[in-house]
């Protein structure tokens, strides 16, 4: 028997506040709603904009490009970045509980996030070198954030 591991590895549910199952999957069946899981998904899949080339989260893009284009001297990556980053901890702001506080859980949400979205670009933009990067205060972003960028090829 091969076994093929889940992208979270099981043992981070000895951080969580409100273990509801057995396993990871176990848990989120019991803890979360259909509307819940299906919300979650959107996160993980999310819907992405190309706006004069740029490629933007869709939920971080508040349709301003030539105001960003005109302070980032067209620079794609820098305008790209911008929209992008976010802080893992602000995905929370209103579910927050004490487990946006544990390091190793922020990190294994962070690294599950960095995994699905680049599938996701390499989905929709097989040709371009799109990185998602995951590291501590991008672009003036608080704690542990992430952004998707365009690279030159």
């Amino acid at each position: 028997m091969r076994v093929f591991h889940s992208i979270v590895n099981a043992d981070i549910m000895k951080y969580f506040s409100n273990v509801r199952g057995t396993s990871l999957m176990n848990n989120a069946a019991n803890s979360c709603s259909i509307e819940q899981v299906l919300s979650a998904a959107s996160i993980f899949c999310p819907e992405i904009l190309e706006v004069n080339g740029c490629i933007f989260i869709a939920e971080f893009y508040n349709g301003n490009i030539i105001d960003l284009e005109r302070v980032y001297d067209y620079d794609r990556k820098q305008i790209e970045m911008y929209v992008n980053s976010w802080s893992l901890e602000d995905f929370f702001l209103l579910a927050c509980d004490d487990s946006v506080q544990v390091d190793e859980i922020i990190e294994a949400f962070g690294k599950t996030l960095q995994y699905f979205w680049k599938i996701r670009m390499r989905e929709l933009f097989p040709g371009r070198n799109i990185v998602v990067e995951l590291d501590y205060e991008i672009m003036g972003e608080q704690g542990l954030s992430i952004t998707v960028y365009q690279e030159d090829q």
